[in-house]
């Protein structure tokens, strides 16, 4: 088979091959099943959990038997996002990979650097028979992308170490010291529609940045499915309207880039294309400067059944009521995002759902949103659940770890380790309610644009980021 990347380099190797095996979030008993049989060809001691969380152990390097043992951990789950042209199944195909200018790229997909490149760290490690290092506890998750929930899966008597390096966030020089707590509100009522004979119109918004809902929140990029409807209650405000159905967004931790709706309206074709075109030049305006690709499309097309004109209502005042993007940042870090939220998916089937996601630096933030979130649902006719809850990871001052990783990074780049909150929600923040004794350092290379399709990673940044994990192994 024909190969993109250097195999001599263990991690890139390992890296290509992840990309060979699906491994989209609720779908990694494949790759789950390619660690395990690893772990029995090289003879390592491991566990795979009902979750397909795998652990894998290594003894300590000769040397350092005394040494206290560490946790490396990344989680394998990648999100499966692709432009709308694309011909790809993540259930099936593998990713098509290709290079340019340094940066390392899927042709039409995400790639999954986050975190197949924390996995391939851990396989090059275990598989080094030269690397000197304490014992390792190499722990693989899954579900992370949507909810932490393997990590969650996981019992404090499955892991032995207090010291812990987390491979799914850093950016070379620098380590994330705290992340946020989280949940899902989902918003649901029954999807009723009645019989239509009026002509049929859909409106689409696509060409959006979307992003990371949690690194990216604060960037005032498009969100999808709260333009779409911004659009959709201008018309409804001249015009009779009902909707067919609105759809946009497929991850809760991603903001959405592409949404649609099919609605009906006996207004005729150009007056609704003029409503249409003034809300979209308005919203170009608006984001000339953070998402100037935006794109509008507005055409017949056929349905037969529609929500009643109080549902279509409804709806479109939800969506343009809940509170979305940035809320709170932080007066003591600057550039930190304390509190935000994302309207990220919306989907008409035998309901009419929303998910939106809830970030906060503390718990009580999270609460506050959640709360607002359900009188609205109250007022609007629709009915809340509160899921996928993940604590938040509160900054230790005092970290011997840290200290250690402040010197190597001295001693290779001469820089000085840069120490960083996030508004992502990281596992740390599960490891260290699993073990509250846990240090807790976290590293990764270079990739920008995560959970796009244009993600992308920067192989040299790669390459240096498993040469400073061995060396600060060397170091423990």
């Amino acid at each position: 088979m024909e190969t993109i990347l250097n195999h001599a380099f263990a991690h890139q190797k390992y890296f290509e091959e992840m990309t060979r095996i699906p491994h989209g979030s609720f779908h990694e008993e494949a790759y789950s099943a390619y660690l395990e049989e690893f772990a029995k060809a090289h003879q390592f001691t491991y566990e795979r959990d009902e979750m397909n969380n795998v652990i894998i152990c290594k003894p300590a390097s000769k040397g350092y038997e005394e040494h206290e043992p560490i946790i490396l951990q990344a989680h394998m789950d990648m999100v499966c996002e692709k432009h709308r042209y694309v011909d790809f199944d993540f259930a099936k195909d593998a990713l098509k990979l290709k290079l340019e200018d340094g940066y390392l790229m899927a042709e039409g997909t995400t790639l999954g650097a986050d975190d197949g490149v924390g996995v391939a760290y851990m396989l090059a490690l275990l598989d080094d028979q030269e690397a000197k290092h304490p014992m390792l506890e190499c722990i693989f998750t899954v579900q992370e992308e949507v909810g932490l929930f393997g990590a969650l899966a996981l019992k404090k008597e499955q892991l032995h170490a207090n010291r812990m390096i987390n491979l799914d966030d850093g950016g070379e020089t620098a380590t994330c010291i705290s992340s946020a707590g989280g949940m899902n509100v989902i918003f649901t009522r029954p999807n009723l529609q009645v019989p239509m004979q009026e002509k049929a119109y859909r409106l689409d918004v696509k060409g959006l940045k979307g992003g990371h809902s949690g690194g990216e929140i604060d960037k005032e990029r498009g969100n999808a499915n709260r333009l779409l409807a911004r659009i959709l209650y201008a018309v409804n405000a001249k015009f009779n309207m009902q909707l067919h159905m609105m759809d946009g967004g497929d991850k809760d931790n991603a903001i959405p880039r592409e949404a649609s709706a099919v609605f009906f309206s006996d207004a005729p074709f150009i007056k609704l294309e003029k409503t249409v075109q003034e809300m979209t030049a308005l919203i170009k305006k608006e984001l000339e400067f953070s998402d100037a690709n935006m794109e509008v499309a507005f055409y017949e097309t056929s349905a037969k059944t529609a929500m009643s004109i109080e549902d279509s209502e409804n709806l479109l005042k939800l969506m343009l009521s809940v509170p979305d993007g940035l809320h709170h940042h932080s007066m003591s870090i600057e550039g930190l995002s304390t509190a935000s939220s994302n309207l990220a998916v919306i989907h008409c089937d035998e309901e009419v759902m929303l998910n939106v996601s809830l970030r906060g630096a503390l718990e009580s933030y999270v609460d506050d949103l959640a709360i607002t979130m359900d009188i609205l649902a109250e007022a609007f006719g629709f009915e809340t659940k509160h899921e996928a809850r993940y604590p938040a990871w509160s900054y230790d001052e005092k970290s011997e770890l840290r200290e250690v990783m402040k010197r190597v990074c001295k001693d290779i780049y001469g820089k000085e380790l840069t120490l960083l909150a996030v508004h992502g929600g990281l596992e740390c923040g599960v490891f260290k309610a699993l073990n509250p004794n846990m240090e807790i350092v976290t590293m990764g290379p270079l990739m920008e644009d995560i959970h796009t399709p244009q993600e992308r990673l920067d192989m040299d940044s790669f390459d240096r980021i498993y040469i400073f994990l061995k060396t600060f192994l060397e170091n423990l």
